[in-house]
């Protein structure tokens, strides 16, 4: 095989293309984060107005990049999110106490639910071995599209024991969702400033006091994860 006389130069069209598409890109990553605002966004595209030899951006609009937006297959995006979601119910379904974990997903994120008998002892905050083993997978799954990780620990209404170091059932359910926001930060390499811990104590349950049942459903704790491609999309309420 005969040695190239020289180089043609034709592989810098090549390489300016994959530029081109890779700084696109990049810009439509950009547009769909959630709350956008248009100044910042014009501020970031004046930085290219002088090289066109990337793109005319002295005519790019907001509009013009949301028309590139909508170019792309949104649900089958939508779709491979799911089913990332997807991997992490199937391998909680595996465990012995997958009864114990609700997975569900919207518009707003992926909310996953463990009940106390999974998380807790009565009147504790110290995580139970199965509760590590679940949430050990789920920090392994949050990536860099989760941009808030809100944990809420919920109580029924019986009031503490004196003997407790809980003074009300505020109190047990702060320090419950702090337990779950700490093993999670621990064992993920998400930044500490994406995560956030609340209480609603006994003041939101979703079933009566007045059985065992019904308190063994409001002691609980729910898992938020903001997932900005999911944010993007609309009526995607699937229950796992």
């Amino acid at each position: 095989m005969g040695k190239s006389k020289g180089s043609s130069g034709n592989w810098l069209m090549t390489y300016g293309d994959l530029m081109t598409l890779l700084l696109v890109f990049f810009v439509l990553l950009y547009t769909l984060t959630p709350s956008i605002d248009e100044g910042i966004f014009k501020n970031f595209v004046s930085h290219f107005q002088n090289n066109s030899g990337f793109f005319d951006a002295q005519n790019m609009k907001m509009e013009d990049f949301e028309a590139i937006a909508d170019s792309v297959d949104i649900d089958e995006i939508l779709e491979e999110r799911v089913e990332y979601w997807q991997a992490l119910a199937d391998v909680l379904e595996e465990y012995e106490f997958s009864s114990e974990v609700d997975i569900e997903i919207s518009s707003s994120g992926v909310k996953i639910t463990l009940s106390d008998s999974l998380t807790f002892e009565s009147g504790s905050s110290e995580l139970l071995p199965g509760a590590e083993v679940v949430l050990q997978d789920v920090a392994d799954q949050i990536d860099t599209t989760v941009i808030e990780i809100e944990v809420q620990g919920h109580t029924d209404n019986v009031p503490i024991r004196q003997s407790s170091i809980y003074k009300t059932n505020w109190h047990l359910g702060a320090a419950r969702s702090v337990s779950v926001v700490q093993f999670l930060q621990q064992n993920s390499d998400i930044d500490p400033g994406y995560f956030k811990a609340s209480s609603f104590g006994e003041y939101k349950p979703i079933s009566e006091n007045e059985t065992e049942t019904g308190r063994r459903r409001n002691r609980r704790v729910e898992i938020y994860l903001r997932d900005k491609l999911l944010m993007n999309s609309k009526n995607t309420d699937i229950w796992f």
